[in-house]
């Protein structure tokens, strides 16, 4: 195995192995019929009220968005061969840098960019200053759902410095090291590694007919991304999370059991079928404290597989107890093969002419939360000069695949979905969320408790 640090390769130049991440999400990037695209492409967003006294936004966004890049300079990063490399740059090649990748998009709303950004391999800034809102935008080897957050994140942190210090010939000390340099993961193959990747490679595999949510074709071919979300108020919010605690409910176990409930309420099973649930697992909890930043805005995020039983008689309390001890255990009995296990898994993909990327028809929805948000990006810095109002975050989707989201922010919860407009109707996937928010309303009244083992 390469050694997986950063080395400077010839003055300026630092470089290091792809991560197993890093490689797959490179892959996956590639959809068929939609080459030049950018599956799950990462877009974080933020609602910002900027103070009276600012009258140039723009100028402001611009500088702390240079020192997003001194002091996270991986997001400068670009992949070559099987490395990733990083020019440390001068004066006039920053400059450059800010002005390709910061961009104010006049007229525009969220809902009128998302979708609409061609194949970049740099990570994007936009300020659409009609909604006063700011989007990062990056391929998803570049950045996980929470390390677009961490980006976003320290772009409202630095806003409250427009006079920064920065000396970009010292910024590589800032590198974020790579993840199998950060948890010890080797790729090798042993006998036990080999076991543990066969084994995860068939828990991908259903032993029944799965149940699907059906599709509204419109095209062959993907076309824009489109999201809808809805925030419960919070009352509603504070009885869901308060029901959940008292009755030892884990608050993600438990949205990720509404959704395969919701599933199973628009298309009811009439025999025994299996729901592949699929996660993100946040790698970063796994990093010991003080052997590497867990706050950067880089690719820490692998995906669980289990599949969930679903018939007639299954309910609300059967999926949280075949997904708990999932999540129980985490990534950790995953993390030493994981290596090979993505090296087997990318040998799948199908390709053409060369290329592999994602496969198509997967009609289960793939889950995240995203936790507290408020935890994760300031609300207010600069003495109260910019104040952040609202958050989104979603995921370009070029596939069938829907991919919902949830987060807490303000003490409401959010639920949101990204869906492809060439596969799915607005009123599809707004009866997915309707029906998933009713499961946990009846969760908020104690009626869905039968079943549940912890």
């Amino acid at each position: 195995m390469e050694d997986p640090i950063w080395r400077e390769t010839r003055p300026g130049r630092w470089e290091r192995p792809q991560s197993y991440l890093e490689k797959t999400n490179i892959l996956t990037r590639n959809v068929p019929k939609a080459f030049g695209r950018d599956n799950w492409a990462k877009n974080a967003v933020a609602k910002i009220e900027f103070s009276s006294a600012i009258s140039d936004p723009a100028t402001y966004l611009r500088t702390a968005w240079k020192q997003v890049r001194y002091n996270h300079p991986e997001i400068a990063a670009f992949p070559y061969n099987s490395n990733y490399v990083y020019r440390v740059g001068d004066t006039p090649s920053i400059a450059l840098w800010v002005s390709a990748t910061f961009s104010v998009v006049e007229n525009k709303t969220v809902d009128e960019l998302l979708g609409r950004i061609p194949r970049n391999e740099q990570m994007m800034c936009y300020f659409l200053p009609n909604t006063s809102e700011i989007m990062i935008w990056s391929p998803h080897y570049r950045v996980d759902a929470r390390g677009a957050i961490y980006c976003l994140s320290h772009l409202v942190e630095s806003l409250a410095n427009m006079d920064p210090d920065l000396t970009f010939g010292g910024c590589a000390k800032n590198l974020t090291p790579s993840l199998e340099a950060t948890l010890h993961i080797d790729s090798a193959s042993t006998p036990e590694v080999e076991n543990a990747v066969k084994k995860r490679l068939a828990a991908m595999e259903s032993h029944k007919p799965l149940i699907e949510l059906t599709p509204t074709i419109t095209s062959p071919v993907p076309k824009y991304t489109k999201r809808h979300f809805i925030t419960l108020s919070k009352s509603d919010t504070s009885s869901i999370v308060s029901s959940c605690k008292s009755a030892s409910l884990h608050l993600d176990v438990a949205l990720h059991a509404a959704l395969i409930n919701a599933v199973a309420k628009i298309a009811p099973p009439d025999e025994a079928r299996s729901f592949m649930a699929s996660f993100h697992s946040n790698l970063r909890d796994l990093i010991p404290d003080g052997v590497a930043p867990k706050n950067s805005p880089t690719t820490y995020t692998s995906v669980v597989t289990t599949e969930v039983d679903v018939s007639p008689r299954t309910s609300f309390g059967s999926y949280y107890s075949q997904l708990a001890p999932v999540y129980a255990e985490g990534y950790a009995p995953y993390l030493q093969s994981s290596g090979l296990f993505h090296q087997r898994l990318l040998e799948t993909l199908p390709g053409k002419d060369g290329i592999k990327g994602e496969v198509e028809g997967q009609l289960q929805p793939r889950f995240a939360f995203l936790g507290v948000v408020d935890d994760q990006v300031a609300k207010s810095v600069g003495g109260g000069k910019f104040k952040v109002k609202d958050f989104w975050l979603g995921a370009e989707t070029l596939t069938m695949r829907l991919m919902v989201h949830t987060w807490l922010w303000d003490d409401q919860l959010t639920l949101s979905v990204c869906y492809n407009e060439s596969y799915w109707v607005k009123e599809s996937v707004a009866e997915l969320l309707d029906a998933m928010r009713d499961t946990l309303m009846e969760v908020a009244l104690g009626k869905l408790m039968k079943g549940v083992a912890l």
